[in-house]
């Protein structure tokens, strides 16, 4: 009697399972490891999200902002609510000696090098430009009259030396905080004639004249390094974020 009765369980749970298969319009595949972890992580973010906050806070968030000056090491930087403000927006490095190259040794002697130069990268009238203490520079009109003292604060890069007598790079992210070049306003003056001409071909149409630009000659007087000043009144400094 038993045998026959668990012969018939079998077979109704055989027709069960082959009506089941049948309901499916394709028959259910397995789940695999990564959807089953995929499954148990989004089960767990609250729990870790409880127990770990810091690990979800945003940069703009968080109290403290994170900036390198110098190598291998790290200063907190100033915040002020939810942006946080750089109060070392810059890093700090010696110079690095590059590989000798044995083809150009005969020419070295007669191409130009700053290698032994104290120089700042300053941008003014829209450009970047390669500076050096006692220079004289070209450059587009500034508005302040001659014998006036002028301060470019966006310096983008330093090259001075240290205390040892070994030359440090500064380079800023973008511009170096507290570093400015003072200048002397020496003259204004107009630059040589432009001739521009124009031509529209078949259309007897041409036409030339001559412009002139007007410029301003300029003495650097002075290079002040990172930290000299602070920041320029009546702009915002340079956010992290």
């Amino acid at each position: 009697v038993s045998s026959s009765i668990i012969k018939l369980i079998r077979r109704r749970v055989g027709c069960a399972s082959e009506t089941a298969w049948a309901m499916w319009s394709s028959p259910p595949r397995r789940r695999g490891a990564l959807s089953v972890l995929a499954v148990v992580t989004f089960a767990a973010a609250p729990l870790l999200m409880d127990w770990y906050p810091k690990l979800f806070i945003s940069p703009k968030q968080s109290a403290q902002a994170w900036r390198s000056d110098t190598v291998g090491q790290a200063v907190v930087a100033q915040s002020q609510g939810p942006y946080p403000t750089a109060r070392r927006a810059y890093s700090t490095a010696p110079i690095a000696e590059p590989p000798e190259d044995l083809l150009s040794a005969k020419q070295r002697q007669f191409v130009p090098s700053a290698e032994h130069l104290e120089y700042a990268v300053v941008e003014y009238s829209g450009r970047q430009h390669m500076v050096t203490e006692g220079s004289m520079y070209e450059t587009y009109f500034i508005r302040a009259v001659a014998g006036a003292k002028v301060r470019l604060n966006r310096v983008l890069l330093l090259k001075q030396k240290g205390d040892d007598g070994k030359f440090q790079v500064t380079i800023g992210q973008p511009f170096i905080d507290g570093a400015y070049v003072e200048i002397t306003i020496l003259e204004h003056l107009k630059s040589d004639e432009i001739q521009v001409y124009k031509h529209k071909k078949k259309k007897h149409y041409q036409r030339r004249y001559f412009v002139q630009n007007k410029l301003t000659r300029f003495r650097i007087d002075k290079i002040a390094p990172a930290g000299s000043q602070d920041g320029v009144q009546g702009k915002p400094r340079y956010p992290l974020w």
